[in-house]
């Protein structure tokens, strides 16, 4: 029940996003300022803490193994992705949130109770495994293939793969190896700044539903194909993976669950900062969270039986 509640709470955030721009109360550029924000300044933030809180030297290397097996899970999602979005003959900026959307998922902001719950702090270390790659893939391949996609006369830049939030996942991976400490002050200002992300974030989203309210309910078929994605090809990938590499235990439990997420949160906001079709992925992640209802529950079920 925890784990839904949490779902409950992203979409009681969304409401109020979609309200205040249902009812004019807030200025129309507002959701661009706030996804400036986020993907500026609020999400790198995070990604530092969240790896200098959470991984040691010792655990980063222990993890190289299953990193690995990570990787392959992500690229061969993503590949499958462009596959199907050629497929549906899908163009330009609704071609590149479908990839994204479909390869990246929600590990954290739903991942983190919905495993914490179902298998206690035992499995923390697994979960922000997977993280990390979902974090450094989302905020360098993801945000890349986004700003790609953006109608801006701007081309092929390296600056576009360093995203803020990929130098914030470097920095924070760099602390870690070197067991550098942040100062007080610092580590406070930083703590404050990322705690914006997840809020500001879902303020967002709620936003842009704004635009398709009316037609939530009629899932068009590059919808069905994501959430296909997501619910049934991505756990059945991580489960051939992790039998061909006999990964099994506590690893195998959280490793599959997290691979049953939803769509990732980011894609909304980052895809709303480069001028690319914001509202379609923010129905995307409202379509995927909603139906995780849902999935999650029974995944859980089938994973403790």
């Amino acid at each position: 029940m925890n784990g839904i509640n949490s779902v409950i709470v992203l979409f009681l955030i969304f409401s109020v996003g979609f309200l205040l721009t249902r009812r004019n109360a807030w200025p129309e550029n507002s959701t661009s300022v706030l996804s400036v924000i986020v993907v500026k300044i609020a999400a790198p933030s995070l990604a530092i803490l969240s790896i200098y809180d959470r991984f040691t030297r010792e655990l980063l290397a222990a993890a190289t193994f299953h990193l690995m097996i990570l990787c392959l899970y992500t690229f061969i999602l993503f590949l499958i992705g462009k596959g199907l979005s050629r497929l549906l003959r899908l163009k330009n900026g609704r071609a590149a949130v479908f990839e994204v959307s479909f390869t990246f998922s929600n590990t954290i902001f739903i991942g983190l109770p919905v495993n914490q719950i179902a298998f206690g702090n035992e499995g923390l270390p697994y979960l922000f495994t997977f993280y990390l790659v979902t974090l450094t893939g989302f905020w360098s391949l993801g945000a890349y293939w986004l700003a790609c996609a953006s109608d801006s006369a701007e081309r092929f830049s390296p600056k576009k793969i360093f995203s803020p939030g990929f130098i914030g996942i470097i920095i924070g991976s760099l602390l870690v190896m070197v067991e550098g400490s942040i100062p007080f002050a610092l580590d406070s200002a930083l703590r404050y700044i990322g705690g914006l992300t997840v809020p500001l974030s879902l303020l967002v989203i709620g936003a842009n539903l704004t635009q398709l309210d009316r037609n939530v309910l009629r899932v068009k078929k590059d919808e069905v194909f994501i959430l296909i994605g997501k619910f049934i090809l991505s756990p059945l990938i991580m489960l051939a993976l992790l039998k061909l590499f006999n990964v099994q235990g506590m690893a195998f439990s959280v490793f599959m669950l997290t691979a049953a997420m939803p769509c990732h949160m980011q894609t909304s906001i980052v895809a709303e900062h480069h001028g690319v079709e914001g509202s379609y992925a923010a129905r995307l992640v409202s379509l995927s969270t909603l139906v995780s209802l849902i999935t999650i529950p029974l995944t859980i079920y089938i994973l403790t039986h």
